[in-house]
């Protein structure tokens, strides 16, 4: 089965999204403080992972979850339990977090 790539839109959201803890006023401020080329080389590096590093199931929650549906309305449609749905999500942003470190 072909892997599905994300799109680059949605890296970006998915970017952000996953670094929004670092980028509060209680964090280190590291990424906010980035150039365009430092954000620009890191969303690249982002999108590798994303599309390389993650498991099939990993991407199709992130996908699903980024373009607006619910855990509930992913598990729905995958056919697994909201927590199912929950622990894929956290599985994939804990190991995209850990490739950005």
């Amino acid at each position: 089965m072909p892997s599905r790539k994300i799109p680059e839109a949605l890296v970006e959201r998915l970017f952000v999204e996953s670094k929004a803890n670092e980028d509060s006023i209680y964090a280190n401020g590291y990424y906010v403080a980035l150039d365009e080329k430092r954000r620009a080389e890191l969303i690249a590096k982002f999108t590798w992972h994303v599309n390389h590093s993650l498991s099939p199931r990993q991407k199709q929650v992130l996908k699903l979850h980024l373009i607006g549906y619910t855990e509930r309305e992913i598990a729905a449609n995958l056919g697994v339990t909201q927590q199912v749905v929950h622990i894929y999500k956290m599985r994939a942003f804990n190991k995209l977090h850990e490739k950005l470190s």
